[in-house]
C-alpha cells in the first residue's frame, strides 16, 4: 500500500468472515458489554460494534461484530485485510482495477481499497464508499494512532505495544513533574533530553487520535462538582503532557489492546474484568447512560 493511501481518507474527515471458533478464549462477551460513547450516545461496545459493521458491510452475518471492532482497533494490519466493503457494480469495479466475483455482491479489504484513494476521492460515484472507509479509518484510530502507526512501519508490520509504551511515559510524566516541583523550589536541575523527548514523541502520535477517533472511551471524572462529558482517548493523553496523570481507564484500555494483539486471553480477561469492578465503583451509570 502507498505510504499516503493509509492517512488519504482523513483529508475527507483475504478472509470474508473470522475464522470459526477463533480466539473464543477471548471473553468477548465481556468487552463487548464495556461503555463508550459514540456520536454523543453513551452504549456497549458490542453495540456500536455492530452498528458500524452494519453500516459498512451492510450484514453482520458473515462475522462477530466485537472482535471485529477489536482487531480494527488493536491488530490493524489483520483488520485491513477484512473482505467488508461492498461494490456492486462491476462498472465501478473495473474503474478501480479489482477484480469481480463472478456471481453476487463483491467485497473488498481496505487493503484491497487503500491503493485506490485517489480515484475514490476524485469521482463522485464513489461517495458511499469513501463515506465507509472515513467510518473504517475513524474507529481504527480511535484507540492508537494506527494510521500513522501503519505510515510509520512502511508496510511492515506495527509493533506498538500500548500498554509498554504507555508505562514508560508515565514514568517519564512523573520525573517531569518532579523535576518541574524540584524547580519551583528553587533547584536548577532539568528534565534530561531523552525523557522530554519521549514526553513529546508519545503525546505528538495521540494527536491523531485526538483528531481522528471516532470513539470517546474515557468516561467523565467521578470527581464531586465534576460535569464533563466521555473523552477521547488521545484528548486525555495530550492534557496529560501538560502534567495531569492519565485517568485509570487509559490504562485499562491500554492493556487490552496490547493483550490481544499479542495473543494473551488471560492478560485481556484480566483487564477486562479490572475495568469493569472499576467501572462499577467509579463510574455508576448517570441517568439516561
Amino acid at each position: 500500500m502507498r505510504t499516503n493511501a493509509l492517512v488519504a481518507w482523513m483529508v475527507f474527515g483475504v478472509a470474508v468472515s473470522l475464522p470459526a471458533g477463533a480466539d473464543t478464549a477471548f471473553d468477548m462477551a465481556a468487552f463487548g458489554h464495556l461503555p463508550v460513547s459514540a456520536s454523543g450516545h453513551v452504549q456497549p461496545i458490542e453495540t456500536v460494534a455492530r452498528k458500524s459493521l452494519l453500516q459498512i458491510r451492510g450484514t453482520v452475518n458473515a462475522m462477530e461484530p466485537t472482535t471485529w471492532l477489536l482487531e480494527v482497533l488493536a491488530k490493524p494490519d489483520t483488520a485491513d485485510t477484512r473482505a467488508i466493503f461492498p461494490i456492486e457494480s462491476r462498472d465501478l469495479i473495473g474503474k478501480l482495477g479489482l477484480r469481480a466475483q463472478l456471481q453476487g455482491t463483491n467485497y473488498f479489504s481496505f487493503k484491497d481499497l487503500g491503493p485506490k484513494a485517489p480515484e475514490i476521492q476524485k469521482e463522485p460515484q464513489f461517495a458511499p464508499l469513501r463515506e465507509k472507509l472515513v467510518l473504517y479509518e475513524r474507529l481504527k484510530n480511535s484507540l492508537q494512532p494506527n494510521s500513522r502507526l501503519q505510515q510509520e512501519a512502511k508496510g511492515k508490520p506495527i509493533t506498538f505495544d500500548f500498554a509498554a509504551e504507555l508505562t514508560r511515559y508515565q514514568a517519564d510524566l512523573a520525573e517531569a513533574l518532579k523535576v518541574d516541583a524540584g524547580r519551583k523550589s528553587g533547584s536548577a536541575k532539568r528534565l534530561d533530553v531523552p525523557t522530554e523527548m519521549r514526553i513529546r514523541t508519545f503525546s505528538r502520535l495521540f494527536q491523531f487520535v485526538s483528531r481522528s477517533g471516532a470513539l470517546a472511551l474515557v468516561p467523565p471524572s467521578s470527581e464531586k462538582g465534576s460535569k464533563g462529558g466521555w473523552s477521547n482517548l488521545g484528548t486525555v493523553i495530550l492534557d496529560s503532557a501538560q502534567g495531569h496523570e492519565p485517568p485509570a481507564p487509559v490504562a485499562f484500555f491500554a492493556a487490552m489492546s496490547s493483550a490481544f494483539a499479542q495473543e494473551k486471553p488471560d492478560v485481556f480477561n484480566s483487564q477486562v474484568a479490572r475495568y469493569r469492578e472499576w467501572l462499577a465503583a467509579n463510574h455508576p451509570p448517570r441517568k439516561g447512560e
